[in-house]
């Protein structure tokens, strides 16, 4: 119920900004649990529809058993934090403030975020057409992965970032692109395109890196995948990420960059 309030909020909140022409306030939303009692939740403003299939902000969910961040899609699938091995953590992450929404989630390399073999997403084939959002930083050497999808060991996709290039895998592409970030420590907003044949990506709105589908072979799996941030997808968590996460919104669908303004 709580998921569904979200959803139906931002769809309101969408359609005001587009009656009055914009506003500066692109982000908050407020859910009524309890008569009398309002929670307020921080939230990027980005619409939400059936094709997001992801949609998180680095806020612990209260409502789960066990650490996790909540999901702002109509499927609310939580990314549950684990260890190396993905086992439970003798102690739960901590969100901090920092970033452009809500909490933000340092990285250390000790845990992973992932979603559930049960997850909708994880039951989910994305396709070849898909948006990726990530908000992320780093001031570390090693290259850590900030978001990956994958099934049964088979990495899809691989984002990893440092504090001075991303570099982004496509294994079924076998396409591997380098991106040169900004200052170290800074936030890197990072969208990745696809419209199904041609692939690109995109830093601080700028276009940085793209290239044409090898046909024959899908972009990113033709098979459903899950997601994990902080470390690659695997039988173990591979290339933990040094850094802070703010956000990450993924979509079944070639929307644009909502990072830029001329895209609110």
């Amino acid at each position: 119920m709580k998921i569904a309030k979200t959803s139906l909020s931002l769809a309101v909140m969408a359609f005001a900004l587009t009656a009055c022409g914009g506003d500066d306030t692109r982000y908050v939303d407020r859910v009524t649990e309890v008569p009398g009692d309002t929670i307020e939740n921080p939230v990027e403003y980005m619409p939400v529809d059936g094709h997001v299939l992801g949609f998180w902000v680095m806020d612990a969910d209260a409502d789960c058993e066990e650490f996790c961040v909540n999901d702002y899609s109509a499927y609310g699938d939580p990314l549950y934090a684990l260890d190396g091995n993905y086992q439970e953590l003798e102690a739960a992450p901590r969100s901090e403030e920092g970033g452009a929404v809500g909490g933000v989630l340092g990285f250390d390399g000790t845990y992973q975020l992932s979603t559930r073999e049960n997850s909708v997403l994880a039951n989910t084939v994305i396709g070849e057409a898909f948006a990726l959002h990530v908000r992320a930083r780093s001031a570390a050497d090693p290259q850590g992965s900030v978001f990956s999808l994958g099934s049964q060991g088979a990495l899809a996709f691989d984002l990893q970032m440092n504090g001075a290039a991303a570099v982004l895998n496509f294994p079924n592409q076998e396409r591997r692109l380098v991106v040169a970030l900004g200052d170290a420590g800074t936030w890197q907003e990072l969208w990745v395109g696809s419209d199904g044949n041609h692939v690109t990506v995109q830093l601080d709105c700028e276009t940085v890196a793209e290239f044409d589908r090898s046909a024959g072979m899908p972009i990113l799996s033709s098979h459903a995948t899950g997601a994990m941030v902080g470390a690659a997808w695997g039988s173990t968590t591979r290339t933990p990420f040094q850094g802070d996460v703010d956000l990450v919104r993924l979509s079944g669908s070639d929307e644009a960059n909502l990072f830029c303004p001329e895209s609110d």
